[in-house]
């Protein structure tokens, strides 16, 4: 058991531009630390009000810092307020496309926190530079230490092994899963953002095939799914001869996709997601970061890559999901592939590796 009196500050964000994947794996780091007695405080530039109120429903202290601030002033907050709270720990999942741009600024940062005498574990997704952590977190398959150039006191917790996952995954992932011979339940969950209508398109692509208009349709729409977006694709779907749902912020996707003989998603962290939960998937990067990624899981067999979201045709997109709901062996090796990949139990692993003088 963890101390009770000790605090950890988490630092990340999350917006219509950055997506929710940030907010959502530290609420679930957040809810996992929390049964150990610790006490999570999140710190987060104040993009959207709604993120703060999100986080303050789960039950956690948020402090905000002002959405135009420079990485000056944010360094200086979130010292100030880790230190506020008496966090010897700061946790952060700033590895966000805005941020990379910027990379000198976002190591500086870093080494900010880590300056100060911190303990400072940073979760990242991009691999794209060094960074200065005592431990770096990358759940991604197939990244690698030599992906990292580091020195010897930075622990490297890399790979599926170390996934964090919110408490309905880990319940979903002890399910005994059915794999349908008949399927037509399909699932689109692609982005909370989703500023180009990825959802649009793959919804546009279904309706419009002669081989797809028997299918139960449950439609995601995150946070950032604006309002004309909604009526375009409410205006899609009017006449389509199959069963639809759109689904505005689920709060158990878990649910959603034991649901689904098959889910669409885009190449983030969703699709980890999908395979805890035995769910055969396709995945569509949205981004060219995300390419080599969801190539790299694809190899695993647990997902059919079908490349950026440009470059596939609707033809494409609704061959591919005919062709795996018809498949059912297929399914069945891409749900056992995916519970092999993933177990749920990152969040005690990720816990394990911190010293235990962090905690006392």
């Amino acid at each position: 058991m963890k101390n009770s009196r000790v605090t950890v500050a988490i630092r990340a964000d999350g917006s219509t531009e950055i997506g929710m994947g940030h907010i959502m794996r530290c609420l679930a780091l957040a809810q996992g630390m929390e049964k150990t007695g610790v006490r999570p405080v999140f710190i987060v530039r104040d993009y959207d009000r709604r993120i703060s109120e999100l986080i303050r429903r789960h039950g956690y202290s948020v402090e905000t810092i002002p959405a135009d601030c420079n990485w000056t002033e944010d360094l200086r907050l979130t010292l100030e307020y880790s230190d506020r709270c008496q966090s010897r720990l700061i946790i952060t999942d700033l590895g966000n496309a805005g941020n990379m741009a910027q990379p000198d600024e976002y190591r500086q940062h870093l080494q900010g926190l880590k300056g100060r005498g911190k303990f400072l574990v940073v979760i990242d997704d991009l691999v794209k530079m060094s960074l200065p952590a005592d431990v770096i977190i990358n759940p991604h398959y197939g990244v690698s230490k030599t992906d990292y150039d580091t020195g010897d006191n930075t622990r490297l917790l890399l790979g599926p092994a170390y996934f964090i996952f919110r408490p309905e995954f880990i319940a979903a992932a002890r399910v005994n899963r059915e794999i349908k011979a008949e399927a037509r339940n399909v699932l689109i969950a692609l982005s909370g953002s989703d500023p180009i209508d990825i959802v649009g398109g793959v919804v546009g692509a279904l309706v419009k095939s002669e081989k797809t208009r028997g299918l139960y349709l449950r439609i995601v729409l995150g946070m950032g799914y604006t309002e004309s977006k909604k009526r375009k694709l409410e205006a899609t779907l009017k006449d389509y001869p199959g069963q639809y749902e759109l689904i505005q912020d689920s709060d158990n996707m878990a649910e959603l996709m034991l649901w689904s003989d098959l889910t669409i998603t885009g190449g983030g962290l969703t699709k980890y997601e999908v395979s805890v939960t035995g769910t055969p998937g396709i995945i569509i990067p949205q981004y060219d970061y995300l390419v080599e990624l969801t190539a790299e899981f694809a190899r695993t067999g647990a997902a059919l890559d079908l490349g950026l979201v440009d470059t596939i045709s609707d033809e494409a997109i609704a061959g591919a999901v005919t062709g795996l709901l018809g498949n059912s062996t297929r399914r069945a090796e891409m749900s056992r592939r995916g519970r092999e990949l993933v177990d749920g139990r990152g969040i005690e692993r990720i816990l394990a590796e911190i010293p235990d003088e962090v905690w006392s």
